[in-house]
């Protein structure tokens, strides 16, 4: 779509500031409809050819080829770059019945995967496009749901969205978290808070048999980083594999990868992080579960220029989204080699390193690349041995390569 043609779709069109099922049609360019018959849930604006009829930011459009043929059916939003996000390929009622099914199945995708279980009570319940419900995040701790809605079309739906989940979990209570930037972008409007239920700070919850303490109002994303749990259980087993290992976890937010080291035996486990909140964070959390981590306040970059080098035998490296857009992609480079230099420095011969990014904008063959140029940076001779990223609960369509977002390196080195 032009730019002119952008503009006049966006002007022609408001925000409806009520849900509604449309009879407005979206016809894409020729050419332009071979990603979405494979299983693509986005539409670019590039690949909008004209609306026909009429429909809001935040309704809901049926989406045709060419020719007029039939695809689907999604959320609206003109203002955005993906003006159209498909949340079913077959000509349905999007309504309070279609998400409380479309819960239901996320729910019967965990159980199949074993989530929750008696070692692990926080998982993700709804993976967004993963689950057919593009903007859409649930996160479950325990007793505790916590949505994160990062599209106005959902927005404007959230109630049966919040009906759905009490229907299937029956949760003691029900949050929503804002969805910072995203809301500019879409326009809709969201605050942190409860929903429903009772109102608490902390939740407890289990991961790997693990006591932890979830924040949805207070912590990052959710209140904890569930896509590393898998990340997280393979450093306690590679931990329990050595005696008197000495770890490091710098970023460590409620300090995952250093108590399950901590837990498989490891005889020294430093975590970083640059919060006052976290550092209390993971001293409570190792005070609950009986492990020994010594929690310090610094910077990670600080940290690792006055660290002894040599000096850790398992190190593990988790930072924030270093490249938030395409044009920071030249700054988050040097930024990650920077990075995983000075953690190689501080690596002991024989150790391992486990290096990650969630920046959507860095490809996993990029990553591996900043990891090569690091190693030469710091004069260490370095191994990929694993690959990882989220876990069984983060599922993803096959052609949505731009979910693919959390990249983790196993790395020895020598």
């Amino acid at each position: 779509m032009s730019r002119k043609r952008a503009t006049n779709l966006a002007s022609s069109t408001g925000v409806s500031g009520e849900a509604r099922d449309s009879s407005g049609r979206v016809f894409l360019c020729r050419g332009k409809a071979r990603p979405l018959w494979f299983g693509h849930p986005w539409v670019y604006a590039n690949a909008v050819e004209r609306l026909d009829g009429e429909a809001a930011a935040g309704d809901i459009v049926s989406l045709v080829d060419h020719d007029g043929h039939f695809i689907g059916r999604g959320i609206f939003n003109p203002r955005s770059q993906i003006p159209v996000r498909l949340l079913t390929r077959k000509d349905e009622a999007i309504d309070a019945a279609f998400f409380a099914a479309r819960v239901r199945e996320a729910r019967a995708l965990r159980t199949r995967l074993g989530l929750p279980s008696a070692e692990t009570t926080a998982y993700r319940l709804v993976n967004s496009e993963g689950d057919g419900l593009p903007g859409l995040v649930v996160d479950v701790f325990a007793d505790a749901a916590v949505v994160q809605i990062t599209t106005l079309g959902l927005a404007l739906r959230r109630e049966a969205i919040f009906d759905a989940l009490a229907a299937t979990l029956s949760p003691r209570t029900i949050y929503e978290v804002a969805a910072g930037s995203y809301a500019e972008v879409e326009g809709l409007v969201a605050q942190t808070r409860v929903v429903r239920g009772e109102p608490r700070n902390l939740v407890p919850c289990l991961e790997d048999g693990l006591r932890l303490q979830a924040e949805p109002l207070a912590g990052q994303k959710t209140g904890m980083f569930l896509d590393q749990r898998p990340s997280r259980m393979r450093v306690g087993q590679l931990a329990s594999a050595g005696k008197g290992l000495r770890m490091l976890d710098c970023y460590a937010y409620a300090g995952g990868f250093g108590l399950q080291a901590a837990r498989a035996g490891a005889s020294e486990v430093t975590a970083v992080d640059s919060s006052p909140r976290a550092v209390a964070r993971i001293e409570a959390h190792a005070a609950a579960n009986g492990v020994p981590v010594r929690a310090v306040e610094a910077d990670a970059f600080r940290f690792l220029e006055t660290a002894t080098p040599m000096s850790y035998d398992l190190v593990v490296i988790d930072p924030p989204k270093f490249a938030r857009a395409r044009k920071d992609v030249e700054a988050a480079t040097k930024g990650y080699q920077r990075l995983n230099a000075l953690a190689l420095t501080v690596c002991a011969p024989g150790a391992l390193l486990v290096t990650c990014s969630c920046s959507q904008n860095i490809g996993a063959q990029d990553f591996e690349r900043i990891v090569a140029v690091a190693a030469k940076q710091a004069q260490r001779e370095v191994r990929m041995v694993e690959r990882g990223g989220p876990g069984c609960d983060h599922p993803l369509p096959p052609a949505f390569t731009e979910g693919q977002y959390l990249k983790v390196l196993f790395v020895y080195v020598s």
